[in-house]
């Protein structure tokens, strides 16, 4: 009994090591290398380990139990990435203050079908109740069809006469756009944009909103990639392997990428002047190299104002939250925000969130 008592102390003593070193890298952010990317992933299973031990030694040895109480109080800066018991008290503003609504949506499939409806379609009938004043597509599609109105001018005629696409040099005379789209009430001064991959880069355009310009960066980092369906539906041990591996070097890949396209990204937020927004999908969790970085400079909008998990992927593994938005809260009061888990059109749930600009 002794022996198995002082083995899983020493197994619990190599993971309280491990624990430390997850905690150095989230708090210190001191490499880009891919392996801190997946240590840092494994932040909540560290909590949830840790809380498991402090029970396990409270009741088997009792002094024991002053490691994990550590441990988890060394943690506690975190839990509000983690989980939010209510609306936090930043929204002060009286309610007559002129405010400014912004949604991120990742559609994905924009042109696949939901109970025998377009997707397209049902995603327009949500945004005409949200009454945003900024949209903000990712994996956005626009097909002009012979005899019906484009996305485009739908939005258009829907009172979004202004939009701003990353990357597409003539935009009217394109039958079919994709990526990263903003579309807005308000006149759009300007924007700037930068392509990676794929459908993935990052799109700032400055609004005029009630004679202040703010700028909104819409943004969608390297995909995760993910194929966890088709992992979990693998029978044979060679295709459990396989598909293993596969996620492994896919999501290395994308630590990697998301690690540069930061740099691109915190550049632009570092030259801004104006009230800011950044949003989108960074396919990174709240430990992760990409959002330690933008919390150095911006406020994020769940950590405020969220609820509950507010779990952002409609696919497996569920239990994950990739879609953010960060403000400049010196500039920007956060009123409300949620994560709209009732819309459940894509892979992706939308944000939605309300800002007045601070006097």
């Amino acid at each position: 009994m002794r022996f198995l008592r002082r083995s899983i102390l020493f197994l619990y003593l190599l993971f309280a090591l491990y624990t430390v070193v997850v905690y150095a890298l989230c708090y210190w952010l001191p490499t880009t290398h891919w392996l801190a990317g997946f240590l840092m992933l494994s932040f909540p299973v560290v909590l949830v380990t840790q809380l498991f031990f402090l029970g396990f030694w409270l009741v088997l040895k009792p002094r024991w139990a002053v490691v994990p109480a550590l441990l988890l109080l060394v943690s506690f800066p975190f839990w509000p990435r983690t989980y939010k018991f209510k609306a936090g008290e930043e929204g002060s503003s009286r309610s007559d203050t002129p405010s400014i609504k912004v949604v991120n949506y990742n559609v994905a499939s924009f042109f696949s079908y939901y109970e025998n409806e377009l997707v397209a379609e049902k995603v327009l009938e949500w945004l005409k109740g949200t009454d945003a004043d900024v949209i903000c597509f990712q994996e956005f599609a626009n097909r002009k069809q012979e005899g019906r109105q484009s996305v485009i001018d739908q939005l258009t005629k829907a009172g979004y006469p202004y939009h701003a696409i990353m990357k597409i040099t003539d935009e009217e005379s394109s039958s079919f756009i994709t990526g990263v789209v903003t579309f807005s009430k308000h006149p759009i001064l300007s924007k700037q944009d930068s392509f990676f991959s794929g459908m993935n880069g990052v799109l700032q355009t400055d609004i005029l909103w009630r004679g202040k310009q703010v700028r909104i960066i819409n943004v969608h980092l390297y995909s995760m990639t993910l194929k966890l369906n088709k992992l979990a539906n693998q029978k044979e041990y060679d295709g459990v392997k396989r598909e293993t591996q596969g996620t492994f070097l896919r999501m290395k890949k994308g630590f990697e990428e998301r690690n540069e396209e930061i740099d691109i990204l915190e550049s632009w937020i570092k030259d801004s002047a104006y009230p800011l927004i950044v949003c989108g999908d960074f396919n990174e969790t709240p430990y992760g190299y990409v959002y330690g970085r933008m919390r150095r400079h911006l406020s994020n909008a769940f950590e405020n104002q969220g609820n509950g998990f507010g779990f952002s992927y409609n696919k497996l593994p569920y239990f994950i939250r990739i879609d953010h938005q960060f403000y400049s809260n010196d500039k920007l009061d956060l009123q409300e925000f949620s994560t709209q888990r009732k819309v459940p059109y894509s892979d992706h749930y939308p944000l939605v969130a309300t800002y007045t600009l601070e006097p």
